[in-house]
């Protein structure tokens, strides 16, 4: 199928491509650099030969961005899907601060989207030219959010008097507040079960619409 730009629907990606995929995210996951992969400790841990990886890609930066890309993808994808079929927001929050707590994965995925966007390397302006092309744009979690709010606010359980941006960066600024306690076990002082309810709290108490 030629060169894999990372924007590819999951079920058009070659299984050894998958593979090499399913090897970086493992290798990250479990503290390695970037810069001290290897193309051979990729193909290596996928169980393919070396040579195979330069069938699909040009270097390894590429087989790494492409991976973060596809794994972001496919977290956003998905949990745009689970969110979107929640009956109300109060629900809709609960479950994504379930996902945050339960699923590292999901952590993992929206850090290194942190990361990517604030980070000027080479590598992140790599990453954030993938995620800014056309067939990602879907899956951009501002994108994501952003369709879940106007889902709450079309059923009037959302204030319609703040701008559909500001309350996405609510949102995320909440979360990762949430997601570095997590990850860090002391960012703030709060551990993450006793700080939950106040995330929670802060996102409802300044999004939700008042009746009556």
């Amino acid at each position: 199928m030629g060169r894999i730009t990372g924007l590819e629907e999951i079920g058009h990606v070659p299984p050894k491509v998958r593979q090499m995929y399913g090897a970086v995210i493992e290798l990250l996951e479990e503290g390695m650099d970037m810069e001290d992969i290897r193309v051979s400790t990729i193909t290596e841990r996928a169980g393919i030969g070396k040579g195979t990886a330069y069938e699909y890609f040009d270097t390894k930066d590429e087989i790494v961005a492409c991976a973060v890309v596809s794994q972001i993808r496919w977290m956003f994808g998905w949990l745009g899907e689970q969110l979107e079929a929640k009956a109300d927001f109060g629900e809709q929050l609960s479950f994504l601060l379930d996902v945050v707590e339960k699923k590292g994965h999901c952590s993992h995925s929206f850090l290194r989207f942190v990361h990517a966007m604030t980070s000027n390397s080479e590598f992140n302006r790599m990453i954030r030219e993938k995620m800014n092309a056309e067939e990602f744009a879907a899956y951009r979690p501002a994108n994501v959010f952003g369709r879940i709010l106007r889902q709450g606010v079309e059923r009037g359980a959302i204030r319609r008097d703040l701008p559909i941006e500001y309350m996405i960066h609510c949102v995320f600024s909440h979360l990762l507040s949430y997601m570095m306690e997590i990850a860090t076990k002391d960012c703030f002082r709060m551990d993450a079960q006793s700080l939950r309810p106040f995330v929670y709290r802060g996102i409802m108490g300044e999004l939700v619409a008042v009746h009556g």
